[in-house]
């Protein structure tokens, strides 16, 4: 993970106009992971600076409009999800005229994606050169622009400013208590300003919160469509209901999950690398070595159990479009049941394993949603089920240089049983080749 400062000093605001520009004038530094994001060319002075110069209210007055959206709404999946997302999150959105880095905030639950790339501003004649993207926790992110905001709301008011915008914002936002930042997040995640819903869908996000196991609700709402939230919620409260009614008893599931629970986490956070390091661990376990488990018989011989009694606890979800894969659900012997999205064989195996991961590192939930969300459970498990099923050592053995044909992932989707993505997203990631 890396770390997030916002360090800013106020400045002689020289010939600005306007009460709050003149009041919040600034030196702004942002700096992430070392790297100062503010670093700019100054084509007019021909110097390198770390810094911007700006008024800092129209930023505070961003963030505070765009505070529940930012830090809760996940980067979509497709350009057609969740339409506004740059506005929302692209600090560029709050220029206003002014010199502000072309930096994204991709939030993804507990940690966050900062991203920036190169940019020249002729009109200002500075360019930022810098670009990259890094990982750190959302908590650290939230301190940095509340500092930012708090300190602009405190500027304000001892120039004897009031009733702004960002003053009446920031108060709702800070007198929020537990349940109200609980919805104010749900209304975040759907890309919504909570502050400006009528009562019908206020109303809605409510009893969809209330509707579903309070376990998937953050997970349900970051993968929600606006205009399905109900009937997504009554079918996934159906299909959990169904779950628990389950008879199954997969003892060898049970045992497997109460020895991995003991298994200490390593020592790492970004969460891709956790889901691969589980299922190569669980790999060894298991004895499987770099073998392939290219159908649910296989993976059923490999679990400890049949193919007939883990088909016992495998059904599907309606054939509606959903933005939710799979379901994973506990019924009252504590045995796992999972419901799949329709599809091939490839992408069955690979919900399934994503769902498996599921109940094997969450000892104590009864329930957890997979869905088509960049956020970082669902990162996990996706590691894990590219993992599991296409063990990168396995790869390594096949590839002979450092290029291979799309024929050749291909080929090797089909020995795997998964589909040619998941191998060429293993051969980019674990960095075994390039695909030609």
């Amino acid at each position: 993970m890396s770390d997030v400062s916002i360090n800013f000093e106020w400045v002689d605001p020289l010939g600005a106009t306007g009460p709050e520009l003149r009041a919040t004038w600034a030196r702004l530094q942002i700096v992430i992971g070392g790297r100062a994001v503010t670093r700019v060319l100054d084509e007019q002075g021909q110097t390198v600076r770390d810094a911007v110069y700006l008024p800092l209210y129209p930023l505070a007055e961003w963030l505070a409009g765009q505070w529940w959206p930012l830090l809760n709404e996940p980067s979509p999946h497709s350009s057609s999800d969740h339409p506004g997302y740059d506005a929302r999150h692209y600090l560029a959105s709050a220029r206003e005229g002014y010199a502000l880095p072309p930096l994204r905030i991709e939030p993804a639950g507990s940690v966050v994606k900062l991203a920036w790339s190169p940019e020249r501003l002729p009109y200002h004649r500075l360019e930022f050169p810098g670009g990259d993207a890094f990982w750190t926790e959302t908590s650290i992110l939230e301190r940095e622009l509340s500092s930012l905001v708090e300190a602009v709301v405190t500027r304000l008011d001892s120039f004897g400013i009031a009733d702004t915008m960002l003053q009446q914002d920031w108060a709702a936002i800070r007198s929020a208590d537990e349940e109200e930042r609980a919805f104010c997040k749900c209304a975040g995640a759907l890309g919504l300003n909570p502050y400006s819903l009528d009562d019908s869908e206020q109303q809605e996000i409510e009893e969809v919160g209330n509707l579903l196991p309070g376990e998937i609700v953050n997970e349900f709402f970051w993968a929600a469509r606006r205009q399905e939230l109900r009937a997504d919620a009554q079918e996934l409260t159906a299909v959990a209901t169904s779950a628990q009614w389950n008879t199954a008893n997969l003892v060898s599931l049970k045992d497997l999950r109460a020895k991995v629970s003991t298994w200490q986490e390593p020592p790492m956070t970004l969460p891709w690398e956790q889901g691969y390091a589980f299922a190569q661990r669980l790999r060894g376990h298991l004895g499987l070595d770099g073998h392939p488990l290219p159908s649910i018989s296989r993976i059923a011989d490999a679990l400890g159990t049949t193919e007939a009694d883990l088909l016992q606890v495998v059904s599907d979800f309606s054939n509606r479009t959903l933005p939710f894969t799979a379901l994973m659900g506990t019924n009252e012997n504590d045995s796992p049941v999972f419901i799949l999205r329709e599809g091939l064989q490839p992408s069955r195996l690979f919900l399934f394993c994503r769902a498996l991961f599921e109940y094997l590192s969450s000892p104590t939930r009864r329930s957890a949603l997979i869905t088509v969300a960049n956020t970082v459970r669902q990162k996990r498990n996706r590691a894990f089920a590219a993992e599991f099923l296409a063990p990168a050592s396995a790869l390594r053995d096949l590839v002979r240089t450092s290029i291979v044909t799309a024929e050749q992932t291909e080929e090797w989707a089909e020995a795997f049983g998964v589909s040619s993505h998941i191998i060429f997203r293993q051969l980019e990631n674990h960095h075994i080749a390039s695909v030609e």
